[in-house]
């Protein structure tokens, strides 16, 4: 009988690489993209049903790469999963341990290096990309291909299935891969791996002289046509094969002219069937049926299906352990299934893990180090942990884990002056989230600094709530967290790099903006002429509230009412009024036009810029002058900082954050935010020349503790 509940233990396995890669799909209820995997061929033979403490079939030679290769296992996938509509990452961990066997050690376990092959769209590349980019992951290399190209060849082929043309493009791997590439396998991107890839690659030895593809009998009794009444499915050799879990001999199929075989099958079939229905794996189905030689049937625990109307229980039942685990329903975690909660919660406890053990160095073989690693490590090794600004240094030369659109997104309509909200977030912030959407009905990109096990409840927190989950037009980008200071700035960065729109509102997250001020940015940046025939910052006032409840204003009119019955206050006016002073809220109550003002020390205005503005100094983390740098750079680029008249923000209160509470405490933390001022000023002399002498004063200026 199967465990009930999490499993006791989890190690991570040689695919690790696939818990960044399964299940980034459905931005816009399609399948993205699909993954394919390549590696070493050699393997030995063995009982592959089996996984008891006894002796288990070698794997591929360690560190061997296939020449022409460059890796280590292979995939392509259409699958999609609701966690992952929830940034749902397909895990590869090791087996659920069972009886006395003792899970190896997490060190150790990735032996082959990883070559990843991934067709993608532009938005999934650009997802994938920031991946393997900041996630660093030694020992892996990805090459992508254009879905765009691979469309016209499937797009003829009339599908039901939800993942659209996307599900058909298995089909053309043979063609699309490099001739070089002899064998792959391929992979839905709903399945979580409960096992080392490696041992799948190893089932490649099985095979005979004629056998080109490997997959595991369909279970279900989908394709002997007995589900409902008329039920007519495709053509298959008894129960057929699901194709969530494929290996491919590329070569043999190149050789037995595979194009022409499945084409010619398929255009026969649709001469008397409607559609597919399962995508490609109906037509790989009915070419089998018709050429039988051509498979190699795997063992069922490679491909563990959960289908709304499976029989997987069979299987699993009898086996020793799982190897991967397929959410073939529509329905993915939420399938009805007596042992699904088993099986939901061992994916979710991969979930939970520390995504930096993906980082480890593969010791045992000689490998090319990710982009940027040898140069990070020297820079770190640099550093000197006696240095009472070291934290400071070490934070600024982190990397930081990056998942962009971490969460289902709808890009906004092209509009010429439509505008982003820009923002920041860790966990204890994420209460001002239904406020702010309710404030603010255009597209944001908000970025999240949270932990792994953070980021899953985070989902749960967007998917119990209507208000959030019924806004597609909100980006999430989560950042992991690493570190003791908090990387503002780069959060900033991150969210501002992925918005969409011309212009963007550069905001925090404590901070509701006025109901009608969407539709007022808009059109005061077309009344104002910005972008090419005007460089500006349009300033929008910032007021406060102390007061946990207030009846928030609809108007300038009712706000002026607000701040003489000392309801509101302009922000920061008890303890920092320097920081916005320059914005003259004087002259705003009266103003009936927008009206320019001059940089003055310390200023940090939120403001609406183009989306190519210059991006914020990464360097300054924790607390103080994250802002204020930043209007110095565009104030040393000559954006004029245009006043709104009709705009407001209003900050609402809350716990101060322990970089405030460090800053005003530590005299060291305060020398350590003015060595970071200096460097700043040293580099802003650097690009700007004697223009930067004008910020010289403002920069050696003492930071108040005082200040807020």
């Amino acid at each position: 009988m199967l465990p009930r509940g999490r499993p006791r233990a989890l190690g991570a396995a040689a695919l690790l690489l696939l818990l960044l890669l399964l299940g980034f799909l459905l931005f816009d209820g399609r399948p993205r993209r699909a993954a394919a995997l390549d590696g070493d061929p050699g393997a030995g033979p063995g009982d592959h049903n089996r996984s008891d403490c006894g002796p288990q079939p070698p794997p591929p030679p360690k560190c061997e790469v296939q020449p022409g290769v460059r890796g280590g296992g292979s995939g392509v996938g259409k699958g999609q999963s609701p966690g992952q509509a929830a940034g749902l990452r397909a895990s590869a961990s090791s087996s659920v341990t069972r009886g006395q066997c003792p899970l190896p050690p997490l060190e150790g376990q990735l032996k082959n290096p990883l070559h990843l092959h991934l067709v993608t769209d532009a938005v999934a590349r650009n997802i994938l990309e920031t991946l393997f980019h900041t996630w660093m992951v030694p020992a892996v290399r990805v090459s992508f291909y254009h879905a765009d190209q691979l469309k016209p060849q499937v797009s003829w082929i009339p599908n039901k299935h939800y993942s659209g043309l996307y599900g058909l493009m298995k089909l053309v791997l043979p063609s699309a891969l490099p001739a070089e590439l002899a064998r792959v396998i391929v992979l839905d991107t709903d399945v979580t791996f409960a096992s080392d890839i490696l041992e799948l690659w190893a089932l490649f030895a099985h095979f005979s002289d004629t056998q080109a593809i490997g997959l595991v009998e369909n279970q279900s009794d989908w394709y002997l046509g007995n589900l409902w009444k008329n039920h007519r499915p495709w053509p298959a050799l008894g129960r057929g094969f699901n194709t969530g879990v494929i290996l491919l001999r590329l070569d043999r199929l190149r050789q037995a002219d595979w194009e022409q075989m499945w084409k010619l099958t398929a255009r026969r079939e649709l001469l008397s069937l409607p559609a597919t229905s399962l995508a490609d794996q109906d037509i790989f189905n009915a070419v089998i049926k018709e050429h039988p030689g051509l498979v190699q049937r795997l063992p069922c625990v490679w491909n563990v299906q959960l289908s709304d109307h499976t029989l997987a229980e069979r299987c699993y039942s009898e086996a020793s352990d799982l190897k991967v685990i397929h959410w073939n329903s529509p329905k993915k975690l939420r399938v009805k299934n007596k042992h699904v909660e088993f099986f939901r919660n061992f994916y979710l406890t991969f979930l939970e893990y520390d995504g930096n053990l993906l980082r480890r160095e593969l010791f045992v073989c000689p490998s090319q180090p990710p982009p940027g690693a040898e140069q990070l490590q020297q820079a770190l090794a640099q550093l000197d942990e006696e240095d009472p600004c070291f934290e400071f240094r070490q934070q600024q030369l982190t990397v930081h884990r990056v998942h962009v659109t971490f969460l289902p997104h709808e890009p906004p309509p092209p509009r010429p002056h439509d505008v982003t909200l820009v923002a920041q977030l860790s966990m204890d912030r994420l209460q001002m989230l239904e406020a702010l959407c309710r404030h603010w009905p255009g597209p944001m990109s908000l970025a999240l600094y949270l932990t792994d096990a953070e980021a899953q409840q985070f989902l749960h927190f967007v998917e119990a709530s209507p208000v959030l989950a019924a806004r597609q037009d909100v980006a999430y980008h989560v950042v992991y967290r690493e570190g003791p200071l908090y990387p503002v700035n780069q959060l900033r960065n991150v969210a501002l790099a992925q918005a969409l729109t011309p212009y963007v509102f550069l905001s925090d997250i404590d901070f509701l903006p006025a109901y009608s001020l969407y539709d007022y940015l808009r059109a005061s940046i077309e009344q104002l002429g910005l972008g090419s025939r005007r460089k500006a910052a349009l300033v929008v006032p910032a007021f406060e509230t102390l007061r946990y409840r207030f009846s928030f204003p609809h108007s300038k009119v009712e706000l002026l009412a607000l701040l003489d019955a000392g309801t509101l206050y302009t922000f920061r006016y008890h303890e920092w009024p320097r920081g916005h002073a320059p914005t003259d809220y004087a002259r705003w109550r009266e103003a009936q036009a927008p009206y320019r003002v001059q940089w003055a020390a310390d200023y940090e205005p939120y403001v609406v810029v183009p989306r190519d503005c210059p991006r914020y100094d990464p360097r300054f983390v924790g607390f103080g002058w994250n802002k204020v740098a930043h209007i110095v750079e565009l104030d040393a680029q000559e954006y004029e900082l245009l006043v709104l008249p009709e705009a407001f923000t209003i900050h609402l209160p809350h716990a101060p954050s322990l970089d405030i509470s460090r800053f005003r405490s530590s005299p060291t933390y305060r020398d350590c935010l003015q060595a970071l001022k200096d460097e700043f000023h040293q580099d802003l002399s650097r690009h700007h020349g004697a223009a930067a002498l004008k910020y010289l004063p403002a920069l050696q200026q003492p930071q108040s503790p005082a200040r807020g």
